[in-house]
């Protein structure tokens, strides 16, 4: 992304970018949504047992959490809403924003499954935005610790 974006237009062009991760990721496309993720990616989750490091390892579990759901017969959509970006000193962003997932059963009434706040750190690359970090901060657990090394 050119540095020369103008607040306003940078801020679309984000808006854009996670409208079409989340398309993606909802549409079942993997390697889009895979792609939207830098190589040594790290994305973490108070759901998660420990960080998942690296876009392969994001495209290997995003296929297997959507074969999961397709066996299910869910569809689930995320609502991404309340985006708020910081410039960090080396020139990538910092977001953070609400996603509220919503699931509709096979024949069954639409129903939030989740809400979240979704943190990132997101860089520009190739003429788009890539994701280097998530935390996904599920509301209904405890907060995400950070162990010192």
């Amino acid at each position: 992304m050119p540095v020369s974006l103008t607040a306003a237009a940078r801020r679309q062009s984000l808006l854009d970018f996670y409208a079409r991760q989340m398309h993606a990721a909802d549409g079942d496309d993997v390697d889009a949504y895979a792609d939207t993720f830098t190589e040594d990616t790290v994305f973490r989750s108070n759901a998660l047992p420990g960080p998942v490091q690296g876009r392969e390892k994001i495209r290997a579990a995003t296929r297997r959490l959507g074969e999961a759901r397709r066996a299910d017969g869910v569809v689930r959509r995320h609502l991404l809403s309340s985006l708020a970006v910081t410039e960090l000193a080396d020139g990538a962003l910092a977001t953070r924003a609400y996603v509220l997932l919503v699931e509709t059963a096979r024949e069954g009434a639409p129903q939030a499954y989740l809400s979240t706040v979704m943190e990132d750190e997101v860089v520009a690359v190739d003429g788009g935005w890539r994701v280097r970090r998530r935390d996904v901060l599920r509301d209904d657990l405890p907060p995400l610790v950070d162990v010192a090394a």
